[in-house]
């Protein structure tokens, strides 16, 4: 499988903020916005991801590369 695509995400849903890989499974959950942005970050660079993608609810608000 191609991994090159693969990125982490993160979504809020009722009032904290779901981390979840490219499948959509749930890797963590946080009730504070950045501390689960840093906490995708650590996860991309775990997994050798270069992109953290950040959701607003309605679609994709930003894509932050992830310095390997």
């Amino acid at each position: 499988m191609d991994h090159t695509t693969d990125k982490i995400h993160v979504m809020p849903e009722d009032g904290r903020w779901d981390v979840e890989d490219q499948d959509g499974a749930l890797l963590t959950r946080d009730s504070d916005k950045e501390a689960a942005i840093a906490r995708a970050r650590d996860l991309a660079r775990e997994r050798g991801l270069q992109t953290v993608v950040l959701h607003d609810g309605d679609g994709v608000t930003e894509e932050i590369v992830v310095e390997t």
